[in-house]
């Protein structure tokens, strides 16, 4: 999916409502929605073959439905009434009516409910994928409030941001010439107007099969004819890192980089997540993918550190003085954080939590 596409999908999703099937629990078990429409069906049509007809259902299994709620309910739900003028029918039970009628009215209050709730989350945050800020929105959570996390990399990320979508985007970029992070992307005219909020240092490394397979120590390395690599997408902080990696070899041996590019088995895939490439290497479609230590933990990678990167958050100025930017910027300070996201390699400096540019 293209930034681009992202963004149309972010314009139609913003218009989204829920859909709420309402169920209830009588006596410790559970009556389906469907159930529910099942008796108002049997109700309205008198008989149980005509909604076998009209919902292409068999007989024989609309019986056994009514069968095994009858079973857990305790009581009748159906009863057939013979002869007459009309012939004979099969009507509800007062049991029933009472059901069906309690089900509506709870489900008419469900969905009056919603109408008048704001369903939207507290904090929207974009950008890069990190265990720290997924600690961050748990932390956050606690509190009884709610939080988006669309992990969309790094410059989409700031697009959101930029584009009302969010109000927090996590990035790490690199400057591909300098080495620098995060601070060089706030200095471009289409983001004036943002703050940086200093973050935290992690670990980023290659991952690779245990063991190590194909013995992968170095960047050149990539350049092996018999090495795959898991590309991370376009835009990514990752993606910029490797080009980092690439200019540093394309100054060592005089090449190219378009030329490095093109020896690169697999320069062309763009894996949207750190655990999407990781798995590539898993599940053995690539020998290595370049990512944080915590990919390579979780799902039993070897893990060959290459830098620590900053990872920053971006807001924007005016939001400094909304509740949940500031509830963030407390819990990225905060004590608890910093002993949690120690276990996950992230490293808490002094800095954290402090504005560059405000």
């Amino acid at each position: 999916m293209t930034n681009a596409e992202a963004m149309r999908l972010l314009r139609v999703l913003k218009d989204a409502k829920p859909i709420v099937n309402v169920e209830l629990e009588v006596s410790g078990h559970k009556i389906t929605q469907e159930d529910l429409e099942l008796l108002e069906a049997i109700r309205e049509k008198g008989s149980i073959r005509r909604v076998s007809a009209e919902h292409n259902v068999s007989y024989r299994t609309i019986w056994l439905r009514i069968k095994r709620m009858e079973d857990e309910l305790g009581f009748n739900l159906v009863k057939r009434e013979k002869g007459g003028l009309g012939g004979g029918k099969v009507i509800l039970t007062l049991q029933a009516q009472i059901l069906t009628e309690k089900y509506r009215v709870l489900s008419k209050l469900v969905q009056k409910r919603i109408r008048e709730t704001d369903l939207s989350p507290t904090l929207r945050i974009s950008g890069s994928d990190c265990p720290g800020v997924e600690l961050l929105i748990h932390l956050y959570e606690e509190k009884g409030k709610v939080a988006e996390y669309l992990k969309v990399g790094s410059q989409l990320g700031l697009e959101l941001l930029v584009n009302g979508y969010s109000d927090l985007a996590g990035i790490h970029i690199i400057d591909p010439d300098t080495g620098e992070y995060n601070t060089h992307v706030m200095r471009k005219k289409l983001y004036q107007g943002l703050v940086l909020i200093h973050g935290y240092w992690r670990e980023i490394g290659f991952i690779v099969e245990k063991g190590n397979p194909k013995n992968i120590q170095s960047p050149k390395d990539l350049l092996r004819s018999d090495v795959v690599l898991a590309n991370r997408n376009k835009g990514s902080g990752t993606h910029l890192f490797t080009q980092y990696l690439l200019r540093e070899i394309s100054r060592e041996i005089g090449s190219p980089i378009q030329a490095l590019t093109r020896r690169i088995r697999g320069y062309s895939s763009e894996y949207y997540s750190h655990r999407e490439a990781a798995l590539a290497v898993l599940m053995k479609k690539a020998d290595v993918t370049i990512g944080p230590r915590w990919v390579a933990d979780e799902l039993g990678l070897e893990f060959i550190p290459l830098a620590r990167e900053k990872f920053d958050f971006v807001t924007r100025k005016e939001f400094l003085k909304k509740d949940a930017i500031r509830d963030f910027i407390s819990l990225l300070q905060s004590q608890q954080f910093k002993e949690e996201a120690s276990k996950k390699g992230i490293y808490i400096s002094l800095q954290t939590g402090t504005l560059l540019n405000k």
